[in-house]
C-alpha cells in the first residue's frame, strides 16, 4: 500500500486523478447502489490526502480534485435535466457540470484544508473526534451557502444500517459525524503506523450492518391517501394541444381514489396559473372527489410562486427553497437567453417566507413541503412540533431514468426518521411513496409508471428528539471543541 501511495506522490497528474477516482467511489454508498463502506474509504483517502500534502496550497489541490470527482459522479445526473431536457449542446452541458462541482468543491470540500490547523500531538481517538467536528462543521455550511445544497451528505447512506439510530436523536448529520470519525480514525491508524487498532476500526464499521425491521406500530385511526402519478410527457406539458391529456389523466385517475380521504398530485401538475380561467374551469370537473392537495403556480403581488394547495381554497404553501437554474438563474442580466436551458419555463420563481401556516385536515396539521424543501431539515424546526404528517410533492421527471430520483427518495425517508412523521411522497413520475416514521417505505410506485397508490398514513404527535434539542447538539459540540482545540494549539 504504502509503495503505490509513493508511486502517486512521485507522478502528480496521476496522484490529482486517483482522488478524484476516490472522490467518485464515494457515490456507490448512496441510493440505489448502497456499497456503503466506501464512503468510509472515500473520506479517509482525502483527509490522508490534505494531512500528508507538503503545503496548504498543495492540500487545497489535492481537496479540490476529490471534489471534482465527489460531485461530478454524485450529481452528475443533473446532465440529464441540462442536456436532455433543456436541450443544451453535450459539450456545454459537460462545461457547466464541470462549472458547478468546481463551485462546490470549492465551498464545500476545499476548507478540509482547515484540518491541518488542528493536526497536532493530542491522543489519538481524541484527535480522530476533534477531525470529525471540523468536517461536520463544513458540511453544514452546505444548507447556507449558495442558497443551500446538502446533497449527498454522508450520513443518509446510514439508512437500512444500525447506525441510523443516531438519526433521530442527531439527524443526518449526526450520522455523517460518526462517519467522520471512522475515517479519522483509519486514517490515524495508517499514519501512525498503529496497525494493531485497525481492528477497532473494523469494529466501527459494523454500524453499517443491516438494521432489522421495525416492529409494526399499533397506531391510532389512519387518514387513508391516494397519491396520483401521471408519468406524463413533460417535453410537451406547456403545449395548448397537451393540457387536455394532462387534465383528463388527472381526474381519471383521481376518481379511481374517490373512497380517500385526501388526495394527492404532485409538485405544478397543470400548465397554467392557478388565477386562470382554465384553472377555474377545471376546478369545475373536480367536485365530487375528496380533498385534493396539490402542486401550483400563483402569480401573487406581481411574483411568480412554486405552491402546494387544496383545490378551491386561498392557501397556499410556498416553496422556500428554489432550484438553482430549474427555479431561478443566477446572474440572469447574462445568462438568461444564453442557452435554452437557461430560459426553461417557470424559470423565474420567487422563494416563499418562512415559518408559513400548516394544512388542516379534519384533526391532523400537514407540513406541505416542495421538492428540495425536504432537503433542508432546519427550515421547519418550528412547524415540525406541530405537523401530524409531511405531504412533499415534487416533479423528478427532469432527472430522467438516473439515479438522481433514488437519492432524492434516500432523503425523504431520512426525514421521515428524523422528524419521526409519516411522509406521503406524490412525484409526477415517480418515485412516489407512502413512507412511515421509521424511514420505511409502506407503499411505492416505481418511475415512469402511471397509477395510483392508496394506503394510510397516520398522525405523530410526539416529536423526535433532534427536533426537540438533538439538533443543537453536534453544531454546538463541534465548535466548542474547534475552538478550544485552536487555542491549545498555542500551548502544547
Amino acid at each position: 500500500m504504502a509503495s503505490q501511495l509513493n508511486l502517486l506522490h512521485k507522478y502528480t497528474y496521476l496522484n490529482y486523478l486517483f482522488l478524484g477516482l476516490a472522490g467518485a467511489i464515494s457515490t456507490l454508498s448512496f441510493s440505489p447502489f448502497n456499497i456503503k463502506p466506501l464512503i468510509v474509504l472515500s473520506y479517509a483517502i482525502l483527509i490522508y490526502s490534505v494531512l500528508s500534502s507538503p503545503s496548504i496550497f498543495t492540500a487545497f489541490k489535492k481537496s479540490i480534485a476529490w471534489g471534482l470527482g465527489y460531485w461530478i459522479a454524485g450529481a452528475g445526473w443533473l446532465i440529464v435535466s441540462i442536456h436532455y431536457y433543456g436541450n443544451t449542446n453535450i459539450i456545454v452541458s459537460l462545461i457547466i457540470i464541470l462549472f458547478m462541482s468546481l463551485l462546490l468543491s470549492l465551498l464545500f470540500v476545499a476548507p478540509t484544508t482547515l484540518l491541518r490547523l488542528f493536526n497536532i500531538k493530542m491522543n489519538f481517538y481524541v484527535k480522530a473526534f476533534i477531525f470529525s467536528c471540523l468536517l461536520t462543521l463544513i458540511e453544514l455550511t452546505r444548507f447556507k451557502l449558495l442558497g443551500g445544497f446538502p446533497w449527498l451528505l454522508p450520513g443518509l447512506v446510514l439508512m437500512d444500517t444500525i447506525g441510523q439510530n443516531v438519526i433521530p436523536i442527531l439527524g443526518v448529520y449526526g450520522g455523517s459525524f460518526l462517519i467522520y470519525f471512522i475515517a479519522s480514525f483509519f486514517y490515524l491508524t495508517y499514519e501512525q503506523k498503529e496497525f494493531k487498532l485497525f481492528s477497532v476500526g473494523i469494529i466501527f464499521c459494523l454500524i453499517f450492518l443491516p438494521h432489522l425491521s421495525y416492529k409494526d406500530n399499533k397506531l391510532s385511526e389512519g387518514i387513508e391517501v391516494a397519491i396520483i402519478q401521471p408519468s406524463l410527457d413533460p417535453f410537451k406539458k406547456y403545449q395548448a394541444s397537451y393540457k387536455n391529456t394532462i387534465e383528463e389523466s388527472l381526474l381519471k385517475l383521481s376518481r379511481n381514489a374517490s373512497n380517500s380521504d385526501l388526495i394527492i398530485w404532485p409538485e405544478s401538475p397543470l400548465p397554467y396559473l392557478e388565477s386562470s380561467n382554465d384553472m377555474k374551469n377545471f376546478r369545475v370537473l373536480t367536485e365530487g372527489l375528496p380533498p385534493i392537495l396539490s402542486g401550483a403556480w400563483v402569480y401573487k403581488d406581481d411574483k411568480l410562486f412554486n405552491a402546494m394547495g387544496f383545490l378551491g381554497k386561498d392557501r397556499f404553501y410556498m416553496k422556500r427553497h428554489l432550484v438553482i437554474f430549474g427555479e431561478y438563474v443566477p446572474f440572469e442580466p447574462f445568462l438568461r437567453g444564453l442557452i435554452d436551458f437557461f430560459n426553461m419555463p417557470m424559470s423565474s420563481v420567487n422563494p416563499g417566507n418562512s415559518n408559513q401556516p400548516l394544512f388542516k385536515l379534519n384533526k391532523s396539521n400537514i407540513l406541505g413541503l416542495i421538492c428540495f424543501d425536504i432537503a433542508f431539515p432546519l427550515s421547519f424546526i418550528k412547524e415540525i412540533k406541530g405537523t401530524g404528517f409531511i405531504v412533499n410533492i415534487s416533479n423528478d421527471t427532469w432527472f430522467g431514468d438516473s439515479y438522481g430520483p433514488y437519492q432524492h427518495l434516500q432523503i425523504v425517508r431520512a426525514r421521515a426518521l428524523e422528524a419521526n412523521k409519516w411522509v406521503a411522497r406524490g412525484t409526477s413520475d415517480g418515485i412516489s411513496a407512502i413512507i412511515d416514521n421509521k424511514g420505511t417505505i409502506v407503499e411505492i410506485l416505481p418511475k415512469g409508471i402511471s397509477g395510483v397508490i392508496k394506503g394510510k398514513i397516520f398522525s405523530i404527535e410526539n416529536n423526535s428528539f433532534f427536533y426537540e434539542i438533538g439538533y443543537l447538539i453536534i453544531p454546538l459540540l463541534s465548535f466548542i471543541v474547534l475552538i478550544s482545540t485552536y487555542i491549545l494549539r498555542f500551548i502544547i
